[in-house]
Formats: C-alpha cells, sequence, structure tokens
C-alpha cells in the first residue's frame, strides 16, 4: 500500500478497525489490538502514528523486526498477520500490521484473549471466551446436532408434526407426496434424524417432554403493573416445542395488549389492530426461538410487558459491534440453522437476515415509536414502546413529536437511547458508550443540536459539563 492511501486511511481516525501506536515501545498493546481484531471484523494497526493522526513514523532495525517476529508467536492460534513497512522520510517508516476476521475464533495473545468494543480494546470476558472455545470445538456441531437424550419418534407431538407437514405443502416449500410419508421419513428428510436417533433439534421443534434434559424449552410471562418489576398483575411459565412456544406467547400478548378497530375501505367489516403490529410481534418471537443459544440448559426467552413497553429477550447474543455490523450489512449468523429452517418452510421466516428490519419497517409504518435493541454477549433483548399507556389510556407521543423522533439520524437517536438510560453523562463519557464511530467533534455538535431541537438538556461548562435526557415533550 502507497503512501496516498495510508495517508487516506490515517485521515479517518480510529475506529473499530484501525488503531495508531506511535512507536514499537507499544508493541504489546498493538498486538492486543491484533488479537481483538482476529477475533472481530479484522482491522489494521499503525506503528509511527501518533493518536492524532500525525504520520511520524520510525526507525527499522533488524532487532526491531525481531521483536515484531516474537510478539507474533505469542498470537494463537497461529494467525495470517500482513506487515508493510512504508517510507515516509529519510530512514522512517510506518508499519502496517493487517488482519482479516479470524476463522478458528477466539484468538488469544499471550495467554490472553481480547475483544474490540469501538475504539477501545479490552479483556475479553471469560462467558464471551467459554462461548467462543464451545463454538470451535464444536465446529458446525452446534446443540441442535447432539442426538437427543433417550426420546423416540413416537414421542413426538405426531399433530404438531403434521401440521408443520400440511403448512409447508401448501407454501409450496415441500412436495405433496411428503403428506404420505411416515413421521420418521419426513423427519429424515429434514435431517433431524441421523443413524437412526432424533437430534435435539427435532425435540425442540416437535417435543412433547422437556424436563429434566431439556429445560431451555421454556418461555416466562408476565404482565407487570406499572414501568418496573416491583408489582406482577400476570405471570406464567411454560415448557414446550417451539410452535406451542410461539403459540402461548402470541396468546399472553393478545391477552394483555389493547385490540383498536379499523375500518376496512370499501368493505363492510374493521380490522383489529393490536398496540404494536402483529407483524413486528411474531418477527420478534419467531426470532427470539430460532436465534437463542439453547447451550444455556437454565435460560429461557423472557416475554415482560409493563404499562409503557413490551421486552422480548432471549440468551445468547454478539458484541454490540459485530451485531449492529450484521444488522448494518443485512446479513444473519443462524445459530440454529435447522430449527430456522423448520420456520423458513412454513413461511414464518422469509428472507435470512431481515428480521429485525422488517420489525422496524412494520413499527414505522403503523406510526409506532421506533423500537431498539439491547445486545451484549449474553442476551438479545427487543423493546417496543407503546404510543398509548396500558395503565391510562392516554398517548405518550404526540404524532408530530414521533415524526420529529423518527426524522433523527441514527447517531442522533443512539445518543437520545444512551441518556435516556443514564442519569448524566460527559461528552467523554457517551463517546465510549456509543456502538457507532463517532469523533469527539462530531458529537459535540449532534449534542448541541439536539439540545436546541429539546430532546437533551445539559448543565456545567466546558470538558466537565454534564448531559442528560428529558421525557419526550409531548408525555402526559
Amino acid at each position: 500500500m502507497d503512501i496516498k492511501k495510508i495517508e487516506k486511511l490515517i485521515n479517518k481516525g480510529e475506529s473499530d478497525q484501525i488503531e495508531f501506536k506511535k512507536t514499537t515501545a507499544q508493541l504489546r498493546a498493538a498486538f492486543e489490538t491484533i488479537c481483538a481484531f482476529l477475533n472481530s471484523f479484522g482491522g489494521t494497526v499503525f506503528i509511527g502514528v501518533t493518536d492524532d493522526g500525525k504520520a511520524v513514523g520510525q526507525e527499522i532495525t533488524d532487532h526491531t523486526k525481531q521483536e515484531i517476529a516474537h510478539e507474533m508467536n505469542k498470537v494463537e492460534p497461529p494467525a495470517e498477520i500482513k506487515i508493510a513497512y512504508i517510507p515516509i522520510g529519510k530512514q522512517k517508516y510506518i508499519i502496517q500490521f493487517q488482519v482479516s476476521p479470524g476463522k478458528q475464533l477466539p484468538y488469544v495473545y499471550d495467554g490472553r484473549p481480547y475483544q474490540r468494543d469501538q475504539t477501545v480494546t479490552r479483556r475479553m470476558s471469560q462467558q464471551r471466551h467459554d462461548q467462543l472455545v464451545t463454538n470451535r470445538r464444536q465446529l458446525n456441531f452446534s446443540w441442535e446436532l447432539f442426538s437427543a437424550e433417550n426420546i423416540t419418534v413416537d414421542q413426538l407431538n405426531q399433530d404438531t408434526i403434521w401440521w408443520f407437514v400440511k403448512e409447508a405443502v401448501d407454501q409450496r416449500r415441500l412436495p405433496a407426496t411428503a403428506l404420505k410419508d411416515s413421521a420418521k421419513i419426513i423427519l429424515e428428510k429434514l435431517k433431524l434424524i441421523e443413524a437412526d436417533v432424533l437430534l435435539n433439534a427435532a425435540i425442540a421443534l416437535f417435543g412433547t417432554s422437556f424436563l429434566p434434559y431439556y429445560p431451555q424449552c421454556q418461555l416466562r410471562m408476565a404482565r407487570f403493573k406499572g414501568i418496573d418489576k416491583k408489582e406482577f398483575l400476570d405471570s406464567d411459565v411454560l415448557y414446550g416445542n417451539a410452535f406451542e412456544l410461539l403459540e402461548k406467547g402470541e396468546f399472553f400478548i393478545k391477552k394483555h395488549l389493547p385490540l383498536s378497530g379499523k375500518v376496512i375501505s370499501g368493505q363492510l367489516r374493521r380490522e383489529e389492530l393490536l398496540l404494536i403490529p402483529y407483524t413486528a410481534v411474531r418477527e420478534a418471537l419467531v426470532n427470539a426461538i430460532c436465534h437463542r443459544d439453547y447451550n444455556y440448559r437454565g435460560a429461557s426467552i423472557g416475554l415482560a410487558i409493563y404499562d409503557d413497553r413490551m421486552e422480548i429477550a432471549n440468551p445468547g447474543g454478539w458484541p454490540a459491534n459485530e451485531f449492529l455490523k450484521i444488522i448494518e450489512h443485512h446479513t444473519s449468523k443462524l445459530r440454529n440453522p435447522l430449527i430456522a429452517e423448520i420456520f423458513h418452510k412454513i413461511g414464518y421466516i422469509e428472507k435470512w437476515g431481515r428480521g429485525i428490519q422488517e420489525i422496524f419497517s412494520s413499527c414505522k409504518i403503523a406510526g409506532d415509536p421506533e423500537p431498539e435493541f439491547h445486545v451484549d454477549e449474553n442476551e438479545f433483548k427487543l423493546i417496543f414502546y407503546f404510543p398509548l399507556s396500558l395503565n391510562s389510556k392516554k398517548e405518550f407521543l404526540k404524532k408530530p413529536h414521533r415524526e420529529e423522533r423518527l426524522q433523527l439520524s441514527e447517531r442522533q437517536q443512539q445518543i437520545i437511547n444512551v441518556l435516556s438510560k443514564t442519569k448524566t453523562l460527559s461528552s467523554g463519557g457517551l463517546l465510549k458508550k456509543l456502538s457507532l464511530t463517532t469523533s469527539e467533534r462530531t458529537l459535540r455538535r449532534e449534542l448541541n443540536l439536539l439540545k436546541e431541537k429539546g430532546f437533551l438538556l445539559c448543565r456545567g461548562e466546558g470538558p466537565a459539563r454534564q448531559w442528560y435526557g428529558v421525557e419526550d415533550k409531548n408525555k402526559k
């Protein structure tokens, strides 16, 4: 890579995939970041560039190259690290280390795993490390592909199997001849039986008994009074197969969310509409069932309804920066491809990686508040905010202000969301919590703009200034 291309990259500043180090005195920190890049989406480390993006370079000797080779040997498992020495002046060079996403996660440097969070490299949590080690050991053999615990085809829910076959035939995703096959042949064709033994996926999809071997096939549901978990109005815990959990989850939501009537133009009938679009509700539940991590035996899908919102959470997430890239590129990392394929055959999943986009789109078309998702290494949670309070029946958001919120950029909405969950933050503290790459100058400009629009307030001056969110202007 020539110096002009290097300068173009450097001018972009540090990000989740670019890191600057001034000299090889920071070689250890540089390789910690290289390890983090291998554990995420790859990236580039430049040595000979200051934190503020000034290319100063450094001298390169045989000893320098020996030090680099020594540190490279500390990265395990062995990874391809491309090194380039770019001359920028008399006997001065920028050292460029470039890596692609690793294929044998997790990678460690000097015996320790690292991960990248925006522009920060940090030690990987033990739970995330263990999860990646399990994934590497299993390779293509995830939980759904393990043999079931002493369960036969006859012990599965036969009615659910034949309901599925009929639906898949109607969708033209199974041939009509499947209606004449036995349940065992159907499951074999669906790859849910291997060497005459049922796989875990078959139990999750069509099982009838779940304790003690399958406690994770569970849905926890609750309707809370108010906006916290202090008091229950209704609750239920259900063990069941995927289709039973979906049906019971939808029933619980319909039980507690009000319906509104809409007159269909040119027809003498009314269409009943949920407070949250039914399309979004089903998509969220299906995603939770298909993409949860079934390795967590003690964890379950959670459905919680409050006066102001509904939350659907499932165990197993991703690092936040990795998940944002998945959403941005409309890709999908299928944790349970067999289970997802069954839902695809009956039309509950149409396009891989589009679930979140469909949810946001249906809420926007309905004129409802935009949902939020919270994701970390342990859990994925989708939050639907209600346009009406379940308690007072008064509007939370007046139409003009809701439209104003939808017109904000993704970065501006994220700033508001972060500050709505934190009492006060300085601009520096806020910068660390944003998942989108943002310079401090850009952040200050966005904060002042949001203050002018009435979304934020602040107190203090200079670097000590504290920012905090305000309730929506039109809340009652």
